[in-house]
């Protein structure tokens, strides 16, 4: 049997997506057909290149992510050399971005926007996920880049600072605390606290008040920031938060106020990650300097 791009993109798709399914939807084929080059490329090669378990679906055997960066980057080339005539060296294919959760909507968006400005040829598909799913999603090869905190990525994950936030509290706009510029852990105690329940991240928002001797009252326990900035706007408790939107409204209209917080000396590093198994492609590289240029423009 020859190689054919086939074999290699549906090989890609399931590596990425854990399943014929999910990856017959990103080729636009059928599932038999996925299944049926997955089946031909394991003979041609003579190993399993995936893990088949019907609870969690398909995950790749030490042999498969083995053969992933040779894979993506032969996907590459090809896109590349199948690039129109005048695009140069412009590189090309296709690359999966990690993103954590509330990290997202900040700054994901603007970074697609610079690559499909900067390198049309490259398809992004962003994937969202928390802090444990990230390390997952890295260690097994379902993404090749990862936006993230630097908070439980573990040793066999590469990190590169592109950023470092300081945590700031959030009150609703009219709380007497609105009043003043800057506000203590002690001042934010006195409140029910909002807190972002998220794996890792709660220990770390945690952190910022046991750093200054404080123990916070826990009113709502919550997994996205725009429920904590509702729950906060309609005066029902404070925060601590890193990520910083933009806007101080809820969905509902209401107001919050961003303060700065006094003493606490606690940073929290925004990373570009990657396995430290990882080879990476033309694609990932672009998208890493877009990134590094994205957050460099921001200090």
């Amino acid at each position: 049997m020859v190689l054919s791009l086939h074999h290699i993109r549906a090989f890609l798709a399931v590596a990425e997506h854990g399943s014929t399914s999910a990856a017959s939807r990103r080729l636009h084929v059928s599932q038999p057909a996925v299944s049926l080059s997955i089946k031909q490329l394991e003979q041609r090669l003579g190993h399993a290149l995936f893990v088949r378990s019907p609870p969690q679906g398909l995950s790749l055997t030490p042999y498969g992510l083995a053969k992933l960066p040779q894979a993506r980057a032969l996907a590459a080339t090809l896109a590349a050399f199948g690039t129109p005539e005048g695009a140069g060296a412009e590189p090309a294919g296709h690359v999966t971005l990690g993103y954590f959760t509330t990290l997202g909507p900040q700054y994901v968006p603007a970074i697609l926007r610079r690559m499909a400005g900067r390198h049309p040829h490259i398809e992004v598909t962003p994937v969202e996920a928390d802090l444990d799913e990230m390390q997952r999603l890295l260690d097994s090869g379902r993404i090749e880049l990862g936006l993230s905190y630097d908070v439980g990525l573990g040793a066999r994950i590469e990190v590169e600072r592109v950023a470092e936030l300081a945590p700031y509290a959030l009150v609703p706009s009219r709380h007497p605390l609105a009043a003043k510029s800057v506000l203590s852990m002690a001042d934010l105690a006195s409140e029910p606290v909002v807190l972002v329940d998220l794996p890792s991240s709660r220990d770390f928002l945690m952190s910022v008040f046991h750093g200054e001797g404080v123990e916070p009252r826990i009113g709502f326990r919550v997994r996205s920031l725009e429920m904590v900035i509702g729950l906060v706007a309609n005066g029902l408790g404070v925060s601590v938060l890193v990520t910083r939107p933009a806007g101080n409204r809820a969905y509902d209209g209401r107001r919050v106020a961003h303060r700065e917080l006094a003493q606490t000396r606690i940073r929290q590093s925004v990373v570009l990650a990657r396995s430290e198994r990882a080879q990476p492609t033309a694609p990932a590289l672009a998208l890493a300097a877009c990134i590094r240029e994205h957050f460099a423009g921001l200090d």
